[in-house]
């Protein structure tokens, strides 16, 4: 089986709670879009980017297509799509630019993929690392494992049937931060230094709260369509995929419920025999680069739905937007009585 998927390069604009706007780079979906039709993507990158969700075993031709920065016309960068901490066959199809490919505006560079370990990964541009990861090129990659069907709840799981890893719901924890300052330099054409780097805001999902919370699509959050909202009946085991491509260590804590961890890095916690060593967490000590698998079950709570628990960065300083608070890297866990929320269709989908 092959699949055909295609990403953009450009720029954009995302809101914060407080009113600002802030200038970002990043990638935006143009899966089937017509030639003729690329130039309406342009200056429309989201933050995060729009996942790629993989299948083990399935090929895969993902085309990036660099269609400039009108924001800042002036800039000529090349852009690649790496897949952070994933086993790539073949350095032609890694995005380092030194030994692969990077792409020049108006071209495009098809890379091939096949992956074989499900997991959680991330992507991001790595022509100049630091400034385009966190200018907001970057999102979250999944590969979800070979025998995955949702229509049968023993095989919708993250690492395989009969890995213990199934699941009811599943939601994305895509976590990093920005440093206003730096990306006014970057909008009004002036040299940033990165070696200043000093957050401002901190994200999940591009958010920070309580736009975390929000989940009618559009208006000003169009370039940052993914919610943080997390919603499960009582009883549901829910996945969080977490990860970490800011270039700061959190520590997420949800207040209520206790964190499996079911996978580190894309990889299952096993024994040198194949034991299963999973384990759980009250926090989760995410460090850059780094993702974690986490199953919950939604706890009951007679007479009190929807019951609410909160989920935060146990450093306060980073649940602020602009030095205000409450902000930055906040949501919310609602519950509701066995059976009310329908089957869900897609992740993040309250």
């Amino acid at each position: 089986m092959k699949v055909n998927l295609r990403r953009a390069a450009t720029d954009g604009w995302i809101d914060t709670p407080d009113g600002r706007t802030h200038y970002i780079f990043g990638f935006a979906d143009i899966t089937g879009v017509p030639e003729k039709g690329l130039v309406n993507y342009r200056g429309k990158a989201e933050l995060m980017a729009p996942p790629l969700a993989l299948k083990a075993g399935v090929e895969y031709y993902v085309t990036l297509t660099n269609i400039g920065t009108p924001v800042r016309p002036d800039l000529d960068d090349p852009h690649t799509i790496h897949y952070h901490g994933f086993p790539n066959q073949i350095a032609i199809y890694d995005g380092v630019p030194e030994a692969s490919a990077a792409v020049p505006v108006g071209r495009d560079f098809v890379y091939y993929y096949r992956p074989l370990d499900p997991g959680t990964y991330m992507y991001h541009c790595h022509h100049e690392p630091v400034e385009h990861i966190q200018m907001g090129m970057v999102g979250p990659l999944i590969v979800l494992p070979q025998d995955y069907n949702p229509a049968k709840p023993a095989y919708k799981t993250a690492y395989g049937y009969q890995t213990g890893t199934d699941y009811d719901r599943e939601y994305y924890i895509f976590l990093n931060e920005l440093d206003c300052v730096l990306h006014d330099l970057v909008a009004t054409v002036q040299e940033p230094d990165w070696t200043e780097y000093r957050p401002t805001y901190w994200f999940i999902n591009g958010r920070s709260y309580p736009d975390t919370t929000v989940t009618s699509p559009g208006g000003r959050l169009q370039s940052q369509p993914w919610p943080a909202l997390i919603r499960a009946n009582a009883g549901d085991r829910v996945l969080l995929r977490f990860m970490n491509l800011g270039f700061q260590q959190h520590a997420m804590e949800l207040l209520g419920a206790s964190l499996k961890v079911i996978g580190v890095d894309g990889m299952r916690p096993l024994g040198v025999n194949g034991e299963d060593l999973s384990y759980y967490k009250n926090i989760i000590y995410i460090a850059p680069g780094q993702s974690y698998d986490a199953i919950f079950t939604a706890p009951g709570a007679p007479g009190k739905y929807p019951a609410t628990l909160p989920m935060y960065n146990r450093n306060l300083a980073k649940n602020t937007n602009g030095g205000a608070g409450p902000g930055g890297m906040v949501t919310e866990v609602q519950i509701f009585a066995p059976g009310t929320l329908p089957p869900q269709a897609k992740p993040n989908q309250p």
